[in-house]
């Protein structure tokens, strides 16, 4: 169930999958939903398993215990980047060889007494 009350259906479940964020590896079973815009979310199941959490969301980070050291999750904090054309896309990936790709999604505004969750 998601946080608007209604449901999902995934297409499948994978097991034993290796997440790694930097120090941290989460090993777990995954299930495949059709969401787009994100390769991965971790839900409510995955935060109640952590214990006491820190949240610092003007720095974009989170603190929590795991195997008895503390774990540090930092969110992007880069500088917007500039709106190029593909040919500029090009020079630059001759020049830099690699990019950056930005997909973007339109989203839906909640109109009523709905409520948002945020996955993290």
């Amino acid at each position: 169930m998601v946080a608007s009350g209604g449901t999902i259906k995934f297409l499948g479940k994978c097991h034993n999958i290796k997440l790694s964020m930097r120090e941290y590896v989460l090993n777990s079973s995954m299930l495949s939903i059709p969401m787009g815009g994100a390769d991965v979310v971790l839900g409510v199941q995955w935060i109640q398993s952590l214990g006491t959490i820190a949240f610092n969301f003007q720095e974009l980070f989170m603190k929590f215990p795991s195997e008895g050291k503390e774990v540090e999750l930092r969110g992007i904090t880069r500088k917007p980047g500039n709106i190029i054309r593909s040919n500029g896309m090009t020079k630059l990936l001759t020049k830099e060889q690699q990019g950056i790709i930005i997909q973007l999604c339109s989203l839906e505004v909640p109109t009523s007494k709905s409520s948002i969750s945020l996955d993290l």
